[in-house]
């Protein structure tokens, strides 16, 4: 999938999670957290990739991502995109909070929120990428891609960034997510006077 559908479909699961079903206290600065999260996480998988989405937002992405993806054992697609790589980029992740806010109040639980829409956004790209044609190694460093549906060709998965993302897919989560904030804004604002 792309980088605009990855970030969209990270958004809809922290805001499912947080808005939902857990129903969290959001302030304005906590919500701009969440989101940074979220579209961190969402994105981290494709590092293994010079022409990703992230590498395009950060000055001279270019160039550090050459430098970087040698550290991507197999290129894209590999370690990334397994529960290793869950693992090792939820855990830097911490590790990049605690550098920042080493001492991040815990009111609510500040610090392992941040760190779940990290995590949400990360897990949707995995999810999403299994309905790809490829699928994703989630067993890395073992061959096996996993994909849904189970198809060993990936003839019947969606094709990355053809019509079907982006006039069905890209749309439909997009809608979803407006439907996620309107539900919660009605709940907790009563902004529409319904």
């Amino acid at each position: 999938m792309t980088y605009k559908t990855h970030l969209t479909i990270g958004l809809l699961f922290s805001s499912v999670i947080f808005l939902l079903i857990y129903k969290i206290e959001l302030s304005p600065a906590l919500a701009v957290i969440l989101i940074l999260s979220t579209g961190l996480g969402s994105s981290t998988p494709d590092l293994d990739t010079p022409s990703g989405g992230l590498w395009k937002k950060v000055p001279a992405g270019s160039i550090i991502s050459r430098i970087v993806n040698p550290i991507f054992i197999g290129g894209h697609r590999h370690l990334s995109h397994s529960f290793i790589g869950f693992g090792i980029f939820t855990f830097l992740f911490w590790l990049l909070i605690k550098l920042i806010a080493p001492n991040l109040p815990m009111i609510h639980n500040s610090e392992f929120i941040i760190l779940a829409a990290f995590g949400l956004g990360y897990a949707s790209h995995l999810l999403a990428d299994m309905f790809t044609e490829a699928g994703v190694p989630l067993l890395f460093p073992l061959e096996y891609h996993f994909g849904i549906p189970p198809d060993p060709l990936g003839k019947i998965r969606i094709k990355t960034g053809r019509w079907f993302e982006n006039l069905i897919i890209y749309p439909l989560v997009n809608i979803a997510l407006l439907l996620v904030l309107y539900l919660y804004l009605k709940e907790n604002f009563n902004l529409f006077g319904l």
